[in-house]
């Protein structure tokens, strides 16, 4: 996606937040983008008020008029302007989870995990007011991503043909697989309708967390498994279940006991550090115990 920021302007922001967050903006995992507050035309004007690896919140003054972007929460890879990156890789499978809570009014929020305009993955997620909505989605990547935005400000009308919003097709059909509904139709309800109103977002346990792979489970003892699997970025340890029972680890081999002559599943997952939220668990590998 498109950055719709001039370097002096991304200056202009990041000190502003250094002078309002003070000495924990140096480990600013997000950072942000909001149209009016630039002097653009999108409208959208806010900032971030909270901001760690595991969330932020973002205090919107006007949710705006001129698309999605003209407000957005966002670690850009691609820039290398925040603390902690996004890798994520083509093929690979991936729980992003978190939850978010919008005050007074109804909010639609899109959220891409992409590079650029090469897009790994996207969805829309309607937070009513008021009211926490929790988000917990596995997806395959379609492509390479180092960065994520969410999408905040107002997506008015019909944008498909706007030179300056590439992604709005692409954006509108997924709003329109979701929803049932086309895009237009369904975002008339964004901020009640009102595009001046006041929202305070906040995300909080934010996790995306690429899901581990197996590489082993075999019992060469009697009464034993043991179970060997890939570290994958991000994860300060790992859940591995072995039958009905849960272990948890942070070293990518582990021995367990089991009961002899059963056949069990074997999966493993991982927790992320950031939020200390576990991914969806791998594809399961079965053994016959000795």
């Amino acid at each position: 996606m498109r950055r719709l920021v001039k370097k002096i302007a991304a200056s202009i922001m990041a000190l502003t937040l250094v002078v309002a967050m003070g000495t924990t903006c140096f480990g600013a995992t997000w950072g942000s983008y909001f149209g009016a507050s630039q002097g653009w035309y999108e409208g959208a004007e806010g900032k971030l008020t909270s901001n760690k690896a595991s969330g932020f919140t973002a205090a919107v003054d006007a949710v705006g008029w001129g698309g999605i972007w003209g407000g957005q929460i966002y670690i850009d890879g691609s820039k290398g302007d925040n603390a902690r990156n996004i890798s994520v890789k083509k093929g690979q499978t991936y729980t992003l989870s978190f939850s978010i809570k919008a005050t007074n009014v109804t909010k639609f929020v899109y959220v891409k995990v992409a590079t650029g305009e090469t897009l790994a993955y996207s969805t829309w997620v309607k937070v009513p007011a008021n009211k926490t909505k929790k988000v917990n989605v596995k997806f395959k990547a379609k492509a390479n991503a180092n960065s994520i935005y969410f999408g905040v400000g107002g997506d008015v009308g019909d944008r498909e043909n706007v030179t300056t919003d590439a992604d709005a097709p692409v954006r509108y059909g997924v709003f329109q697989n979701q929803f049932k509904m086309s895009a237009v139709d369904g975002l008339a309800e964004d901020a009640n309708g009102d595009f001046t109103a006041a929202t305070v977002l906040t995300v909080t346990k934010f996790t995306l967390i690429q899901q581990p792979k197996l590489k082993s489970v075999k019992s060469r003892k009697k009464g034993k498994v043991t179970v060997k699997f890939g570290k994958v970025k991000g994860a300060k340890s790992y859940k591995v279940k072995v039958g009905s029972k849960v272990y948890k680890t942070k070293k990518a081999t582990l021995t367990v006991k089991a009961k002899s002559k059963k056949r069990v599943k074997v999966q493993v997952a991982a927790i992320a550090k950031s939020s200390n939220v576990a991914g969806a668990y791998s594809k399961a590998k079965r053994v016959k115990v000795k």
